[in-house]
């Protein structure tokens, strides 16, 4: 389908990513989740496909893409239409007339102050637990954040993947798979 601004239902022409929108800030989330940077670039590259005039800017504290992600990366810094400016986004406004949105904020590299326009704003935020209001059970323990903690004392009790901590797909696979094993032990142990 088709990218369209939703106050308006205008064709986006130059879309804003900030990364990290309330995470790694102590009055919110102060960890860093891990994935979100490079869903940002997958759904910039999805944009750019679909559009190709159109200009992106990635709004960004660090971009995380370890190992073989970092071509990803790479690849999408070659984009001409791309551009990523190391910030820290303090405020986002709507201009009545336009309906465009403006952002701003500072260059963390230049010291310069950010003020931009765009058609659409796509906020990064972090991953957080479930928090559903149901009774668990006191066997389980959870960290600070709200998320699962593997205790040694518990045994089995195995948490796995985004249960324990936000992570990417891999990660989550191979965490299931030490969380299958281990199970498997503490049954082979009785």
């Amino acid at each position: 389908g088709k990218i369209l601004r939703p106050s308006d239902g205008k064709e986006v022409k130059n879309v804003a990513f900030i990364q990290c929108a309330g995470s790694r800030d102590e009055n919110y989330l102060p960890y860093c989740s891990g994935i979100c940077c490079l869903a940002s670039l997958k759904q910039t590259t999805y944009l750019r496909e679909q559009y190709p005039d159109c200009d992106v800017t990635i709004f960004f504290i660090d971009i995380r893409a370890l190992d073989r992600l970092e071509d990803f990366y790479t690849k999408v810094q070659e984009d001409e239409k791309v551009n990523f400016i190391k910030s820290k986004i303090a405020n986002i406004s709507e201009d009545e007339e336009s309906l465009d949105l403006l952002v701003e904020g500072e260059n963390t590299r230049t010291g310069e102050q950010i003020k931009m326009s765009f058609d659409m704003v796509v906020l990064a935020t972090g991953m957080v637990p479930n928090k559903l209001d149901i009774e668990t059970s006191p066997e389980v323990s959870y960290d600070e954040y709200g998320f699962l903690s593997n205790d040694p004392e518990k045994a089995g009790i195995y948490g796995a993947g985004c249960v324990r901590r936000p992570t990417d797909v891999a990660s989550c696979v191979q965490d299931g798979t030490a969380a299958a094993l281990k199970a498997i032990q503490s049954i082979a142990r009785r």
